[in-house]
């Protein structure tokens, strides 16, 4: 015979009533056939690529059901759960889950196994209800110290981190300063035309030559120099 003394989970007032009774039978049952959310970690993505919509997780419950004894039992994973994009229309942010991810597994009412991204509404397909297997992925939650992000403040300041690099890709792409602009760089590219100029016409300094054509800015020298008061030919 077991040491532990076992314990069901009602009150002294379970069975005062018929009433009683019967609430207690009720969310005994309710308890194991509703599924609501659950804390999930993700431990696959199936993603469609940065081209296509949001695609799936797989995730494993992190919290286990009791047996009798009291002890935890093994959970099993949960598959093909579409996961949250911040998406409106057309416009989205890519940050797609990873695994090791924690979040949430929202349960739907019925099966959407007939939804799939169809805006459309569907008759479901079978008659199962609030079961995990009809859920939708949103992560997020704790998480590790991030290395690539975007950080905003309500104090006005927005931070774009990459340690590898950050492309931007538009057919204009336009920058608007009304104090001042800067680039801190060891080497600084720029591929194309360059065309510039200010209605305050501002003075450009540079701490280094400036060389167009080959010709240097502060080496190059003058044609068809004579005496007096003659004006010199085009540099070269």
């Amino acid at each position: 015979m077991a040491e532990t003394e076992l314990k069901a989970n009602y009150d002294d007032f379970a069975c005062s009533s018929e009433l009683n009774a019967m609430d207690f039978f009720v969310r005994s049952i309710v308890s194991k056939v509703v599924s609501t959310s659950l804390p999930v970690v993700v431990t696959a993505v199936e993603r469609s690529g940065d081209g296509s919509g949001a695609g799936y997780v797989t995730v494993k419950p992190l919290l286990k059901p009791r047996n009798n004894s009291g002890d935890g039992l093994e959970v099993t994973t949960i598959p093909k759960l579409p996961y949250f994009r911040l998406q409106h229309g057309k416009a989205a942010i890519i940050c797609d889950p990873k695994i090791g991810d924690i979040g949430l597994a929202v349960v739907a009412k019925h099966d959407i196994s007939n939804i799939g991204g169809n805006n459309t509404p569907q008759v479901p397909a079978t008659y199962r209800s609030f079961d995990p297997s009809d859920s939708f992925y949103i992560g997020g939650f704790w998480g590790q110290a991030p290395e690539v992000f975007i950080h905003l403040e309500d104090e006005g300041t927005i931070k774009l981190k990459a340690p590898t690099k950050i492309t931007l890709e538009a057919p204009d792409c336009e920058v608007n300063a009304s104090t001042s602009f800067t680039v801190n760089s060891s080497q600084i590219n720029l591929n194309g035309p360059i065309s510039g100029g200010g209605s305050s016409g501002a003075n450009a300094t540079f701490s280094g030559d400036v060389k167009a054509k080959n010709i240097s800015l502060t080496t190059h020298v003058h044609t068809n120099v004579q005496t007096g008061d003659g004006t010199s030919g085009e540099p070269q």
